[in-house]
């Protein structure tokens, strides 16, 4: 299993002997995590104040308890599995393109993440944003293999782990009535103090 892993990163890695993909893994291997957040301050913003529609707003919430439940089954996931990073394991048969902290990459954070808020936008009926994150996510996945920075099946594993989190979320959490109260409190919270 291994080498399959080593050979598979070494394939991705060689691409960055290419200036254009190498710059290209510069900006978007990091880059495009920072859009989850700006995507639902400013939805939560838009179907506050000019859309006014509070479905919308629950599947807002829904989409961050996902990225809140990835963490949690990363989390545990990280409790069983410790593998250490490509920069570490194999340090001058690659090229390194960005240094990272060597703590546990399995699974990747970002591709869980960006995922879980993939998969959300689809089950919250965003279809069409989600068709405009899908390259992004895509690209900032195989930028960090590309990078040296995780193995391909840290991204494999993150992206299944996502996936779950976010089928958890829309199919169990969002009927519990306990979270839909809470989630009503929580609008009329931030409606209150005009957010």
């Amino acid at each position: 299993m291994q080498n399959i892993n080593e050979s598979w990163l070494t394939w991705f890695n060689d691409l960055a002997n290419y200036p254009i993909v190498e710059n290209f893994v510069y900006i978007f291997a990091d880059g495009p995590i920072l859009f989850l957040p700006v995507f639902l301050v400013a939805m939560w913003l838009y179907h506050t104040h000019i859309n006014k529609d509070q479905e919308k707003r629950h599947n807002l919430m829904f989409i961050f308890y996902a990225c809140v439940v990835w963490f949690i089954l990363s989390f545990i996931v990280k409790q069983f599995f410790d593998f250490d990073r490509p920069e570490s394991y194999l340090e001058a048969t690659g090229k390194l393109l960005m240094s990272h902290v060597p703590d546990a990459s399995f699974p990747s954070d970002h591709a869980t993440v960006s995922v879980a808020f993939l998969t959300s936008l689809f089950l919250a009926n965003y279809k069409r944003i989600w068709l405009i994150f899908l390259p992004f996510v895509v690209v900032m996945n195989l930028s960090r293999i590309i990078a040296w920075v995780h193995w391909p099946f840290d991204i494999i594993a993150g992206t299944i782990v996502g996936i779950v989190a976010s089928y958890i979320t829309f199919k169990y959490i969002k009927k519990n009535k306990l979270v839909k109260r809470f989630n009503l409190f929580i609008i009329k919270l931030l409606r209150y103090i005009k957010l």
